[in-house]
């Protein structure tokens, strides 16, 4: 569970920073970078002792970010930008969402999700479209993704539902709606397949239809990853991902991993095997 962080988390004190010990070099960055970046992150963990801070990193925006990043916990993370290459931004272009699809017996569809590309949509508009009934939506390999295109998917799979989702963040909250997608016929019945890679957006997208739809949750918790990390730039070469808003679904228990109504039969497990 995301718990808001206040000041006493965040540098109790000069003598909690300076034990946090000195920061990796990083070049050297003016005052009010660190300043900005100081009230970036405020604006998604509560106050930061910015005078701690300095104390250990001066004006090292870097050493600043790291120095954040560890007192959050292992949730927040410092990353090297990946710049995108004529070779990067092909592959999001053309790599498909989805794996496998393939009919099962008993007239199912096996539709493995393994991504929210951004073709995602029409990915999974063109697996439905000889109006199959009843689906196997495969998400155990899916970490997540784009949250919104993961809320097309549900409302091309379940229809619009209004306030649907719930972000929380500081006392404050915020209700998202399945969109309105048109769709041809919507699956009857669906089963959804999850385990311990099944997480973040997936793990929506599987209690939304749980929820919505009664489909049937199969296989093992999920990762709970129940929080949305917002991206903050350090620098050209460097971002802070910092855990921000709580999701929640009303009705289903995302925190510690979404719990399946049971484990994988043994005869929908064989008609997986390639």
């Amino acid at each position: 569970m995301l718990r808001v962080l206040g000041p006493k988390d965040l540098f109790l004190g000069a003598g909690l920073a300076l034990a946090l010990g000195v920061c990796a070099a990083g070049p050297a960055a003016a005052a009010d970078s660190v300043t900005r970046l100081i009230a970036r992150v405020e604006a998604y963990t509560g106050k930061i002792d910015a005078a701690a801070l300095r104390q250990v990193c001066e004006d090292d925006v870097r050493c600043a970010a790291e120095r954040i990043a560890a007192t959050l916990g292992e949730r927040a993370r410092l990353e090297r930008v990946a710049h995108p290459t004529t070779d990067t931004i092909r592959w999001a272009e053309t790599t498909a969402s989805l794996g496998t699809v393939k009919d099962l017996p008993k007239q199912r569809r096996l539709i493995v999700l393994n991504r929210f590309g951004r073709k995602v949509e029409q990915d999974l508009s063109h697996a439905l479209k000889d109006g199959i009934r009843d689906i196997v939506l495969d998400l155990r390999g899916n970490s997540g993704g784009d949250f919104g295109r993961m809320l097309r998917v549900a409302g091309l799979l379940i229809g619009p539902r209004a306030e649907a989702v719930t972000l929380t963040h500081r006392n404050a909250a915020e209700s998202l709606d399945v969109p309105l997608v048109t769709p041809g016929a919507r699956p009857r019945r669906i089963a959804v397949l999850v385990g311990p890679g099944t997480a973040s957006s997936a793990e929506v997208l599987a209690a939304l239809l749980r929820r919505h739809a009664g489909a049937e949750i199969l296989g093992t918790r999920t990762a709970g990853k129940d929080y949305l990390l917002r991206v903050i730039a350090v620098d050209q070469t460097w971002r802070l991902l910092v855990p921000a808003e709580r999701i929640l679904v009303p009705g289903e228990i995302l925190a510690g991993g979404l719990v399946p109504d049971r484990a994988l039969t043994p005869a929908l497990h064989a008609a997986l095997a390639p």
